[in-house]
């Protein structure tokens, strides 16, 4: 049996590398969305001719749900992918050439169409649940409760259908059994739908958690194709600004190994970073950053006797003494990424780390607890003596051993990402 079911995913896996998104076939497949669109046209107005209202009915409501995705495009700027499109007519298709074609009379027609559908039907909840997964901040789910969601999802859909049916029959045909014929394919059609929405729910769930699916999102989403371009020239552009910074020994040689871990991934890209530091600052009034004047600044623990050489510096303003946590900036391609970094930050002891979405990207702030934010004196006079300035470096240097035991610690972490 556990054979037997990872071969249905070696298969879905082969599925999923062989669809049709060749822009060389991407003529043939709209051409055959047309035809069909063509078709239900031209067996609507056949059915006028023989006054068969509830199939004239179905071919053209067919024909307008078929058509959305070109009304969306041209009045809501939002591009549906032609597979997608295509998909949608195919499904429509099934189930009215059935009854308007008289194809129900094939043995096993309806069982085959309702199946068929259900699976195109299940496919279209798998990319919207996996679309709110990745890119909004406020849904996230875990695999069982996604493959959850496409079988509700379809049986709901199922059942939606199966009420159409009795409702065309009720007023369509003055209350004769045409669409549904009898209990008995009520419910072998809802067992159908629900055993397409438990196949794709478990074989997508599968190909989500196997890392399968994203490729095949990123091609058949236009919107999702647009942002991943978009990413990609950001991500080239940052860095090779950042091999040149590091080239230059610009960046701090404690986040080198870190920065370089999480580059390696294409669904991310660092844009800042930062060690850690120890710093002695003059500023004219709090907050004031743009003229601030720092006296000393260290990467490392320090000597009482190279803060009190700095303060040595001062002049007019406010004195402060700042240990500032290791910072940085992590860009995800996704929601559901951008998690999956939160979680390894925490793991490392970053326990200020969060996500900032804003502007279309996507942020994780990797971010420590060591800090000190204190003020020393004014104009150049010094308070508390050097006593004081002892205990603060005494505390400034245990935060920055700390710090180095998590960074080390994140740079190990971060291997989990490749698994």
């Amino acid at each position: 049996m556990v054979a037997c079911f990872k071969n249905v995913l070696k298969n879905w896996q082969n599925l999923l590398s062989h669809l049709p998104f060749n822009p060389m076939e991407k003529k043939v497949w709209v051409l055959l969305s047309r035809m069909m669109e063509a078709m239900l046209v031209i067996t609507g107005i056949w059915n006028i001719w023989k006054q068969d209202w509830l199939w004239v009915f179905a071919c053209f409501f067919g024909f307008f749900l078929a058509m959305l995705p070109v009304i969306m495009k041209r009045n809501l700027q939002f591009s549906v992918h032609w597979f997608i499109e295509f998909l949608l007519v195919f499904a429509i298709s099934l189930h009215i050439f059935g009854g308007a074609l008289n194809l129900y009379a094939i043995p096993f027609y309806d069982k085959v169409a309702h199946f068929l559908a259900s699976i195109i039907v299940a496919f279209f909840a798998l990319i919207i649940v996996y679309t709110l997964d990745m890119f909004s901040p406020r849904v996230h789910m875990d695999i069982p409760m996604l493959a959850f969601f496409i079988i509700i999802f379809t049986i709901a859909m199922g059942t939606v259908w199966e009420i159409a049916e009795f409702a065309s029959d009720q007023f369509l045909s003055g209350g004769e059994p045409v669409a549904q014929v009898s209990l008995h394919d009520t419910m072998t059609d809802l067992i159908v739908d629900s055993a397409a929405g438990i196949i794709m729910g478990v074989l997508g769930a599968a190909g989500i958690r196997r890392g399968e699916f994203k490729d095949i999102f990123l091609q058949t989403t236009t919107e999702a194709k647009k942002l991943h371009t978009g990413f990609l020239k950001a991500r080239n552009a940052t860095l090779t600004s950042l091999a040149k910074a590091i080239e230059k020994g610009k960046v701090d040689e404690k986040m080198v190994p870190i920065v370089e871990k999480i580059n390696a991934r294409t669904d991310f890209f660092t844009t800042s970073s930062c060690a850690g530091r120890i710093v002695v600052v003059e500023t004219p009034s709090f907050g004031n950053k743009r003229r601030a004047r720092f006296l000393g600044k260290w990467h490392r623990a320090v000597e009482v006797s190279e803060v009190l050489e700095a303060l040595k510096g001062a002049s007019v303003g406010e004195l402060w003494f700042l240990v500032q946590s290791p910072i940085l900036h992590v860009t995800a391609i996704s929601m559901q990424d951008a998690a999956t970094m939160l979680a390894v930050a925490i793991q490392s002891g970053f326990k200020h780390s969060s996500i900032k979405a804003a502007n279309g990207k996507i942020v994780v702030e990797v971010l420590t607890t060591e800090r000190i934010d204190t003020p020393l004196g004014i104009d150049g006079k010094v308070y508390g003596g050097k006593e004081y300035i002892a205990l603060l470096v005494a505390i400034a240097n245990k935060m920055m051993e700390r710090v180095d035991r998590k960074l080390k610690r994140l740079e190990k972490n971060l291997d989990s990402l490749n698994t």
